[in-house]
């Protein structure tokens, strides 16, 4: 094994609802992991100015790749237009607002995400199991958690900055991993990406080996 100042550096960035957690199957291939964990958001701030603000944790004194799942793959892009990372490897997430479903850009456009609430989120499982997907008793046990030590407001924040983003920007350096079973983000709307085939949005745990194999293929 490579010592730790040989191997790739990689920042990893979970999913809304999620902690670094998320990311317990990757923790285990051979790169030198810095978890990103996620800030507390301010009142009214934009997804640009929050991801620049949790850049901070980023050292850019040397090469480093970023892996971003779901919403953590859109912080990544946003990190992307004032950072040079080798690689950005998105896991079930977007690279721009025309990879969003249909639904999402109507609640975008009529401005229905005023209505969604972090708590009901939180504790909506039945519903998170039918758009998320089934997990193992270990795994289901590690996302309640997850969900349950999440900040409400940060949910809220969230949820209405994936609705209404809007970047049209892409980048080279990109590599999307998506699954096509994917109903948080159907795959019939992402272009140029790695599918994971049955992998639904949360194969980063119950489809990890398949992931993994493409995720290190990307990484290099």
């Amino acid at each position: 094994m490579e010592s730790e100042s040989k191997r790739k550096k990689v920042y990893l960035i979970s999913g809304l609802g999620a902690d670094s957690r998320l990311f317990k199957y990757q923790l285990e291939l051979d790169y030198d992991f810095h978890k990103l964990e996620w800030i507390k958001a301010m009142r009214g701030e934009t997804l640009a100015d929050y991801a620049k603000r949790m850049s901070a944790g980023i050292d850019e004194s040397e090469p480093y790749s970023i892996v971003g799942c779901s919403m953590g793959g859109i912080v990544a892009i946003e990190m992307s237009k004032f950072l040079n990372p080798d690689k950005v490897v998105l896991i079930s997430s977007l690279k721009t607002k025309d990879e969003k479903s249909w639904i999402t850009k109507v609640a975008s456009s009529l401005k229905l995400y005023y209505l969604l609430s972090g708590h009901v989120f939180k504790w909506a499982s039945i519903l998170r199991r039918m758009f998320l997907g089934r997990l193992n008793e270990e795994e289901e046990k590690l996302f309640d958690a997850m969900l349950r030590a999440a900040d409400p407001f940060f949910m809220k924040w969230g949820l209405h900055r994936v609705i209404t983003w809007n970047n049209e920007q892409e980048f080279s350096n990109v590599v999307h991993i998506h699954g096509d079973k994917d109903s948080v983000f159907p795959f019939g709307n992402i272009k140029n990406v790695i599918c994971i085939p049955g992998g639904s949005h949360l194969m980063i745990l119950n489809r990890a080996e398949e992931v993994n194999v493409e995720l290190v293929k990307a990484l290099g």
